[in-house]
């Protein structure tokens, strides 16, 4: 193994090569390009590692990245840079890391003639060029947001429920029977103080967190709408851990937050847009349909400013064809925590765990503030166009801006 081209699984960023080399590996003594010791490694010649290599090209860069002919750069200098595949320091051997980047890239080359293999060209000359998996929508996504924002509900279920059941093998998922997540609901059920105390003693309270169907999902006629639900419909929404459900509640500095955990109470099959194995993706047209459920999760999370739940009208309606297709709820990435939602359309999925419940105190909010392009009062109208005012224009806008921020 030690005569040709490998990875070890510290040169690399945590992703799914990582992951099929720590499950496949060898150990080896030192690597030839991180010089970490004790690691797993793969040959980069092993045709599995070349496929996952190449998708994740895919996933993460546009052709007008590292295509020269349409004005990108050098694939190689690219990857090696950046942190999206490698995880590569200042001292890695980077004679090392062509010698492998080279089997993976040249033996098959960009215009592969099996199928099965991922194409890294789209074909230039003829207007051809391949956009990122995570930078270009699926044009099927944006329509039917796009008639959800402008059109009533039933009048677009149908292709809503197609797009959906098109991906209901990829995103179907089992939450087994007993797996725990959380919930939190501001404020207390109640604020106790000791009746005995001496005059001088400051004040000590103690709380009563919610709990019981307190903090369990809202009765149906005090329902109001939310990401995925419409007025007077009550679902029960739930995060990976108690920070997370915290967050989602958006409270402010000072507000007491009751959290409890909750169990399923038997297996609980969701659409799971919260995470997605590339390894399950590896050939062209699998990796379209990729690009179609990360399109979908995008506008499950993109966050909603207040003065724009009228955006709610997409997401509830993916919301009910994810239903209606026979799912007992979706799982999305957090926007506001580092953890995952579930969302349970279930009544009886889930129960509170006894003796969970707790209180916390939202001390304070870190805003991570990113300074945005600015123009000056005097700038030449004829240079630019005002963006489209629309309910669709707002929501591209707000998923490119989180996308960009990211």
């Amino acid at each position: 193994m030690l005569d040709e081209s490998y990875l070890c699984e510290f040169c690399l960023s945590e992703n799914e090569l990582q992951l099929e080399i720590q499950q496949r590996g060898t150990r080896i003594e030192t690597c030839s390009i991180c010089g970490a010791k004790g690691g797993r490694a793969l040959a980069a010649s092993d045709v599995r590692v070349r496929r996952i290599f190449r998708a994740l090209i895919r996933l993460n860069f546009s052709e007008w990245d590292y295509n020269s002919h349409i004005g990108g750069g050098s694939l190689e200098r690219l990857i090696f840079n950046s942190k999206a595949i490698f995880n590569l320091q200042d001292d890695a051997c980077e004679l090392s890391f062509e010698d492998a980047f080279l089997t993976m890239e040249e033996v098959i080359g960009w215009y592969p003639e099996s199928e099965d293999d991922i194409t890294l060209g789209g074909g230039y000359w003829d207007g051809g060029i391949l956009d990122g998996i995570r930078n270009r929508k699926d044009y099927r996504v944006e329509a039917v947001v796009r008639d959800a924002l402008e059109r009533n509900f039933f009048e677009t279920e149908a292709d809503a429920r197609f797009l959906i059941s098109v991906l209901h093998s990829d995103i179907f998922h089992t939450i087994p029977a007993g797996t725990e997540f959380f919930r939190g609901r501001v404020g207390v059920a109640s604020r106790l103080r000791k009746k005995q105390c001496e005059p001088q003693d400051i004040p000590s309270f103690v709380y009563l967190p919610y709990s019981g169907k307190q903090i369990d999902r809202p009765p149906l006629h005090l329902a109001t709408e939310g990401r995925f639900n419409r007025t007077r419909t009550s679902i029960l929404y739930l995060a990976s851990d108690a920070h997370t459900a915290v967050a989602e509640l958006r409270p402010h500095p000072g507000h007491l937050v009751s959290t409890a955990k909750f169990k399923a109470k038997r297996d609980i099959n969701v659409a799971n847009f919260a995470n997605q194995d590339i390894r399950n993706f590896l050939s062209d047209s699998r990796l379209e349909r990729l690009r179609t459920i990360l399109s979908v999760a995008d506008v499950l999370n993109v966050p909603v400013q207040p003065e724009h739940r009228y955006l709610y009208s997409a997401t509830q309606l993916l919301a009910d064809v994810i239903r209606s297709e026979g799912f007992g709820g979706l799982m999305f990435r957090s926007s506001v925590g580092a953890g995952i939602n579930l969302t349970s359309f279930e009544s009886d999925a889930f129960e509170v765990v006894e003796g969970s419940e707790c209180v916390v105190e939202v001390a304070s909010l870190q805003y991570k503030i990113i300074e945005m392009p600015i123009i000056s009062q005097n700038y030449n109208h004829h240079d630019f166009n005002k963006d489209e005012d629309s309910p669709f224009a707002t929501l591209l806008y707000g998923m490119a801006r989180r996308k960009k921020e990211s």
